[in-house]
C-alpha cells in the first residue's frame, strides 16, 4: 500500500467514525422534544446502521437457594429488530450443588459445573399503556454433568437438558441501547424431565433473572 493508499484509507476512517458518532447522537437529542429516543432510526428517518442496533451485555441466571443451590452467568448480545422488538442469543454458565440423600441415612455432595447457550426474542406488548414491557419467549439447550450409577465403576457422563422459556421482562432504560432488565420464565419443559431440569434450574420451574444490556 501507497502512502497516497494510506492517507486515503485514514480519510475514510476518520470520516465514518465522524458519521458514527453523529448517527449515535442524533435519537438521544429527542429526549429535549420529550420524547423517547428512536431505537431503530433517526429523527429524519434514516435507518440506523447494525452496528448501533446491537446491545451487549448479560447477567445472573438460574438462581436457586438452598437445597440444591445454583447460580449462573449469561452474556447476552441483542439486536434492535425494530422499534418494539429484539432478538438476541446468549451463552450459560451454571453452578449447581446439592445434598442427595439415600436410603440408610448416607448422603453425596453432587456439584456439576453446566454450559450453554440459548436464543430469545422479546416484543414490547402495549407501549402506549405499559412501556418497555415485552412478551419474552426463548430457547435453552444445557450440557449437564451427571454421575451414571448404572455403571459400575460409577461414571461420570454428561447430557444436553433442551428447554422453552415464555414469560415477560420489564426493561428500565439507562440509554438508547443499554437497560435494566427484569425477567419472569415459566419452563414449558421442567416437567417431562424433571431430574435434570432441576440440574439447571433448581426446584421450580419459574426462571427469574436479572440483566443487563
Amino acid at each position: 500500500m501507497n502512502l497516497i493508499q494510506k492517507g486515503l484509507l485514514a480519510i475514510m476512517l476518520i470520516s465514518s467514525s465522524v458519521a458514527f458518532g453523529q448517527i449515535t447522537e442524533d435519537p438521544e437529542e429527542r429526549r429535549g422534544e420529550g420524547k423517547d429516543p428512536l431505537k431503530t432510526k433517526t429523527p429524519e428517518g434514516d435507518p440506523l446502521p447494525f452496528s448501533q442496533r446491537l446491545r451487549f451485555g448479560g447477567g445472573i441466571s438460574n438462581v436457586s437457594i438452598g437445597n440444591p443451590f445454583s447460580i449462573g452467568v449469561a452474556p447476552v448480545i441483542a439486536y434492535q429488530a425494530s422499534e418494539r422488538a429484539i432478538l438476541g442469543v446468549g451463552i450459560n454458565y451454571v453452578y449447581y450443588r446439592a445434598k442427595l440423600y439415600y436410603q440408610g441415612g448416607a448422603t453425596e455432595i453432587y456439584r456439576a459445573n453446566q454450559y450453554g447457550g440459548r436464543v430469545f426474542g422479546m416484543y414490547e406488548i402495549v407501549p402506549n399503556i405499559v412501556k418497555n414491557l415485552y412478551v419474552h419467549g426463548e430457547f435453552e439447550n444445557t450440557n449437564v454433568g451427571y454421575t451414571n450409577y448404572n455403571i459400575i465403576p460409577y461414571e461420570t457422563q454428561r447430557r444436553w437438558v433442551s428447554a422453552g422459556l415464555v414469560g415477560l421482562t420489564y426493561s428500565q432504560p439507562i440509554s438508547r441501547r443499554f437497560g435494566v432488565n427484569l425477567t419472569a420464565l415459566y419452563n414449558l419443559s421442567y416437567n417431562a424431565d424433571p431430574t435434570f431440569s432441576s440440574f439447571v434450574y433448581g426446584g421450580s420451574p419459574w426462571v427469574i433473572r436479572v440483566s443487563f444490556f
